[in-house]
């Protein structure tokens, strides 16, 4: 019994497709009809079969456009058998009546029955019931003509029988092969819809995905901005201070405050930096990295947490790992090292923490570098070893420590964007190491003198005016100190707004200008100056963004607006030093 919605519409369409054949079919036999018997013979022959197939169209139609009905399988098949057992019964009756009447018509006749039959049998049947209503009347009108001539031999009779069967198993095979047709054309539609499914559902996901990453993408800009605005501040102030004379003791805690607040910037810079390193795309900062300086530099850093939880850190260094620099990008080297380190901080109860780092030459010239954190932890089961490297994915001892599951993840992300790989392993006795291994070119060592940090200095000429348009009070007062410094002329204002008022009122070498700001914003500002710079014919006034908002998108965003570059927060002191050089050289001072 057909049910489902599918095959009815199926078989529906069959039927449909025989009509055009069966009418032409009654055509004929009505014109034979009248050519051989008379028309009175013809019409009759043509109402009764023309009817009952207004009747199966209605039907079929029904059965096509409310496939869903309660019931329409069920009525559907009935209808139609007991509209194919009419049919042919008719054309068997009809062929019988018309022999009684007119035997001498018998030649004409067989080949009217013959017809019915073939073209009946192999019409459309969507039950064995349709298929026998369809070929039983006529074979047996058939065997009853057979029968009854007066010339029929038993020869005969066998091949009138033979030729039945013929056409009954030739019809019954095409309409096994409609049922398979049907079966084929149903389980298409079916999987037409699945295909449709999912086309919307991926469509679905790909709207959610492009809302979930404008989302990522809002929830990253703002945490890089409240993040870098007062970093900005922290390092600023300790640039300024680098660069005043102070007691040995005081130098080396300013000297450790720049060390960690230039970590923490590397290390957010690699945090926001996730998703492209994942994906194959994030841009390396290659360059030579005195590998042995920075884990020295990382344990001095750390070494006073280390003390206030009563633990131990030791560092073992390779021999050879002090005479050479390698080229590599010195923020993941440091971002991998500090999570691995924080991590054993959280686990270690007791004792000693291990930094040890080995290099070895390769066949190559490049070095092959493995770095490793020992503590004395909990240690990792094996069967997790690797998913604790998964996004948001921890040990119990991780969660009571208050890990967010994110710092392993970074690791993993930022050792595959230096073309290495992490993992961990059991340490001899209790605990865990936690190991990084990569490889990069070897380059020279930078000399003291090239790795000194810049600490500003009065090298711009005094003579160039700067506009300075800053909402935040923190970096109007850091912009002011640098300016002292430097000895230039600096006017500050709060928004965007104020910087439009000041370029209408006066002239600037330079204008330095945030991008969030209230009243008006500095990408708003930068549109308003060029038009206005457009229509009146004032000279192009250079306007630099100094903004903690740095990613491309952004970027691009500026320059359209008519930015000339972007200095990003927090303020590097050379890049800064180098914008003031190059507009004195290329700018007739205002």
């Amino acid at each position: 019994m057909i049910q489902k919605a599918d095959y009815i519409r199926a078989y529906a369409d069959r039927y449909r497709d025989m009509f055009a054949v069966r009418l032409t079919t009654i055509v004929a036999v009505i014109l034979v009809a009248a050519w051989v018997l008379d028309w009175g013979w013809a019409a009759n022959f043509g109402l009764i079969q023309l009817g009952l197939y207004v009747l199966l169209w209605r039907t079929v139609e029904i059965a096509r456009t409310r496939p869903e009905a309660p019931g329409a399988g069920r009525r559907f098949r009935l209808r139609t058998e007991w509209i194919t057992l009419g049919l042919a019964s008719h054309n068997a009756v009809y062929i019988l009546a018309a022999w009684w009447v007119r035997p001498d018509t018998i030649d004409y006749l067989r080949l009217l029955l013959a017809g019915n039959l073939m073209v009946g049998a192999l019409q459309v049947h969507i039950s064995r019931r349709s298929f026998l209503a369809a070929v039983a009347p006529p074979s047996i009108a058939a065997m009853i003509i057979a029968a009854n001539q007066p010339q029929a031999t038993p020869t005969l009779k066998f091949a009138v029988a033979l030729f039945v069967l013929g056409i009954i198993a030739a019809a019954w095979r095409q309409w096994r092969g409609d049922r398979e047709t049907v079966e084929l054309m149903v389980a298409l539609t079916e999987r037409s819809r699945q295909l449709q499914a999912a086309l919307g559902q991926a469509e679905t996901d790909r709207a959610a995905a492009e809302r979930a990453n404008k989302a990522k993408s809002r929830f990253l800009a703002m945490i890089s901005h409240e993040v870098r605005t007062p970093l900005n501040v922290i390092l600023g102030l300790t640039e300024v201070l680098r660069g005043r004379r102070r007691p040995k003791a005081e130098a080396v805690v300013i000297d450790d405050m720049a060390e960690a607040g230039g970590m923490l910037l590397r290390l957010l810079n690699g945090a926001l930096d996730i998703s492209k390193i994942e994906s194959g795309h994030s841009d390396l900062q290659i360059a030579p990295v005195d590998v042995a300086a920075r884990i020295e530099a990382i344990a001095r850093v750390w070494r006073t947490r280390v003390a206030e939880l009563g633990l131990t850190l030791e560092v073992v260094l390779d021999g050879d790992l002090a005479d050479f620099a390698v080229l590599t990008d010195q923020a993941r080297v440091e971002q991998v090292l500090i999570n691995y380190l924080s991590n054993a901080l959280k686990l270690t109860p007791a004792g000693t923490i291990r930094l040890v780092a080995q290099a070895r030459p390769q066949a190559d010239g490049r070095i092959a570098l493995s770095l490793e954190v020992h503590d004395q932890g909990p240690g990792v089961p094996e069967d997790q070893r690797e998913r604790i490297f998964q996004p948001f994915e921890q040990l119990a001892a991780g969660r009571a420590a208050g890990g967010a599951g994110l710092g392993l993840a970074l690791c993993r992300a930022a050792a595959e964007g230096l073309g290495g790989s992490v993992g961990v392993r059991p340490a001899e006795g209790a605990g865990a190491v936690f190991w990084f291994r990569f490889t990069a070119p070897r380059a020279p060592v930078e000399t003291d003198a090239e790795a000194a940090p810049t600490a500003p200095t009065p090298d711009a000429p005094p003579a160039l005016r700067v506009l300075a348009a800053e909402d935040h009070p923190a970096n109007r007062k850091l912009l002011a100190l640098l300016f002292q410094s430097f000895g230039l002329d600096l006017a500050l204002v709060e928004n965007g707004r104020n910087a439009v008022d000041a370029l209408r009122a006066d002239r600037f070498d330079l204008v330095l200008m945030d991008a969030m700001m209230p009243v008006m914003d500095g990408v708003e500002a930068v549109r308003l100056i060029r038009a206005e710079e457009a229509v009146e014919g004032r000279p192009r006034t250079p306007i630099h963004m100094l903004t903690a908002n740095v990613f491309e998108d952004d970027v691009a965003r500026y320059r359209a607006a008519g930015a000339d570059g972007v200095l990003g927060k927090p303020i590097q002191i050379g890049a800064l030093q180098a914008l003031l050089e190059q507009t004195a050289a290329s700018a007739v001072p205002a």
